[in-house]
């Protein structure tokens, strides 16, 4: 009989128990029967969702209170879960009373078991759920595999579940252990496996309790170590190797097996930093090493901590082992070193901007330096930022460092970072530089021009050697990094000057790119302030649909002497000044609207001797005219000058003008 035909069956006979209270003992099992029996006796609702879940403080206490045998289940869980993997299933794990403890499974039937509270937190004795493997697992105390339509509630027959208890040493339940997925993928053996887990968690229980904590580590770690990502080596106070998992072999660069039952010193031809806390009895955290080897040096972070026996003597150390490029990793994550722009970000269409963006894209599938000159806000570390993500290192760290704006006494050591005693105040274990941070990404050193002499000459060598050496340290630390130099400053002149290495700048200067300033990029004025009009506004939280075009002449009549960055002020002062509706020229700075006036004013007169004469004899003239045609009216004449009472004052006196005198 196929799949099909038996959930047909079951089905029909489902549907015979629930609106006759017939058994069809032809085809229910006798443990599905009596657990029907027991659903109707306790007024199951076999149509409901029976959705008793606990959650916030009330879980986290029940978890709490589980903790123990929640530990000693989750490496059986997930070596479980392995077997089913990618088959939509899930693992389960429940206490006594049938609340749920800790799920593990595919995304996929994770989802479509919330729905039902298959998650942690639900309940699933058989007076919430009905008949289902963990409530009758329970109530029979055996192991129990329920299919599709033999669960009481419809909302359930989706399911096929696996289960069996788990009992303490004492023999007294202690939870249950559960494999639930989709019927159409159920297998036969799926309990087999369960039963086996279940087993396996309850001689952990019992070896708990009748032996040792290093005795219990000794026969059970191999399992828990191999299934952790971090390294983890374990010394007696002999200086034996007693246990290693196959990722601290990697990162010590030895063979685990051919490692275990001799001495330390005889496999690494040196005293580990770890087997001085057998002697001290001190343990530390995330002690930085470095460890030559044969194959070169091993550069990792060690936590160690001391065994103890009973007594309280030492009888040996175990120390976790972290990659220390899993450790940038994840400092650059948790400190924002990442790149956050792409070339979509970058806004223009002027050719200036254009044939920089080009020569960026070429750097971006380059691993050539580069070296990005423009003046203060134009958006270099945008374009920085560009490159990184548009190359083969966008997955690697992007880490940023203004020379500039580092005190000359700090700045190697920020670069280069330093060693435990460096220098006064120097932090204890010592710290990387901004070089090892970016190790597999890009650094970007912005403001290059204003580095000291002598730290140009350490970077040089950097560059060339591709190996950090720290302040006050002696290991050679190899980094793989790709470098982008900004400067608003001509280096060539600051090579002639003696202010900039030459031998650097030949090589930093190998892809250069020119960020134009904003003056020299008409086309894309309005471009960009409708851009950044629109993300100001959504930052803000205003209701700005764009800019008047007064607005939008005056920006353009403007040379924006601070570039993008000053535009971005600018609209960003605008917008918050609008309640809604268009960006008017009111809301633009008097200096902003008096540059505009002066250049590109509405008046035909201004206009025709803007090419003959100063720009301070034309606002000399502007204002004389103005106060004439309104009577020495100072309101009226300020209006009209598109300027405030209290600078049209200040401009009279600069130009010495009498009001009095007007005619």
């Amino acid at each position: 009989m196929s799949a099909a035909q038996d959930v047909q069956l079951l089905n029909s006979a489902w549907e015979s128990y629930v609106s006759k209270a017939q058994v069809e003992k032809n085809i229910i099992r006798p443990v599905v029967a009596h657990s029907w029996q027991r659903c109707k006796l306790l007024k199951v609702d076999p149509y409901g969702q029976g959705s008793w879940e606990i959650k916030g403080m009330e879980l986290r206490e029940k978890v709490q209170q589980h903790q123990h045998l929640i530990q000693l289940a989750r490496p059986f869980m997930e070596n479980l879960y392995n077997f089913v993997k990618g088959s939509g299933f899930q693992v389960v794990l429940a206490d006594a009373h049938g609340f749920l403890l800790e799920v593990i499974g595919d995304s996929d039937i994770l989802e479509r078991t919330r729905m039902i509270h298959l998650c942690p937190g639900g309940n699933w004795s058989e007076r919430v759920k009905g008949t289902n493997a963990i409530g009758t697992a329970i109530v029979e105390q055996r192991p129990v595999q329920i299919f599709a339509h033999e669960h009481f509630v419809q909302a359930n027959h989706f399911i096929t579940c696996s289960a069996a208890p788990i009992l303490d040493p004492d023999g007294q339940l202690a939870g249950v252990l559960d494999v639930t997925g989709d019927y159409r993928f159920a297998n036969p053996h799926t309990l087999g496996m369960v039963v086996a887990a279940a087993y396996a968690i309850e001689n952990q229980l019992r070896l708990h309790k009748a032996t040792s904590k290093l005795y219990m580590a000794y026969k059970y770690s191999n399992t828990l170590m191999e299934s952790m990502s971090d390294g983890i080596i374990s010394i007696d106070n002999s200086g034996i190797i007693t246990q290693i998992n196959s990722v601290g072999g990697r990162i010590l660069g030895v063979d685990p097996e051919e490692s275990v039952g001799r001495k330390a010193m005889e496999v690494f031809q040196r005293p580990l930093p770890m087997e001085e806390v057998i002697k001290t009895g001190k343990g530390y955290e995330d002690k930085e090493i470095i460890l030559d080897r044969p194959t070169g040096p091993k550069h990792f972070t060690s936590t160690t901590k001391p065994l103890l026996d009973d007594q309280g003597n030492i009888i040996g150390v175990v120390a976790t082992l972290r990659e220390i490029k899993a450790v940038r990793e994840l400092v650059s994550r948790m400190a924002g070193a990442q790149a956050r722009f792409t070339f979509e970000d970058i806004i223009g269409i002027s050719q200036p901007m254009q044939e920089a963006i080009g020569l960026a894209k070429v750097a971006a599938d380059s691993i050539s330096t580069v070296l990005i000159q423009g003046e203060s806000g134009t958006g270099k570390e945008l374009f920085a930022q560009a490159i990184h993500n548009g190359g083969s290192r966008k997955e690697g760290p992007f880490v940023a460092i203004n020379c500039a704006a580092m005190p000359r006494d700090l700045i190697e050591s920020e670069l280069f970072g330093y060693d435990e005693g460096a220098f006064t105040g120097a932090k204890k274990g010592g710290r990387p530089g901004k070089f090892e941070m970016a190790n597999g990404g890009t650094l970007f050193l912005d403001e290059i021009g204003d580095m000291p002499l002598e730290t140009q000459v350490k970077l040089l060598r950097v560059l060339q050697e591709k190996m950090v050496v720290r302040v006050g340290g002696q290991k050679v630390i190899p980094v793989d990094i790709r470098v982008i130099a900004a400067t608003h400053k001509d280096l060539a002149s600051a090579v002639e000057k003696g202010d900039f290495r030459l031998d650097l700048y030949y090589r930093l200067n190998v892809i250069n790119i020119n960020v134009p300033p904003l003056r020299e990029r008409g086309e894309d004025l309005s471009l960009l302030t409708k851009h950044l009009t629109a993300k100001v506004a959504a930052r803000l939280g205003k209701d700005v649909t764009g800019a008047a075009p007064g607005f939008l002449a005056r920006v353009k009549a403007y040379s924006w002497p601070g570039n993008v960055r000053e535009l971005e002020n600018v609209v960003e002062r605008a917008v918050n000044l609008a309640n809604s509706g268009g960006l008017l020229e009111e809301y633009l700075p008097d200096q902003i609207r008096e540059a505009s006036i002066l250049s590109y004013g509405d008046d035909p007169i201004l206009n025709e001797m803007a090419n003959l004469k100063s720009l301070k004899d034309l606002e000399k003239e502007a204002i004389l005219k103005a106060l004439t045609h309104h009577q020495r009216n100072i309101s009226r004449a300020a209006a009209t000058l598109g300027i405030g009472r209290n600078t049209l004052y200040r401009k009279l006196k600069e130009y010495g003008i009498e009001v009095e005198e007007v005619m």
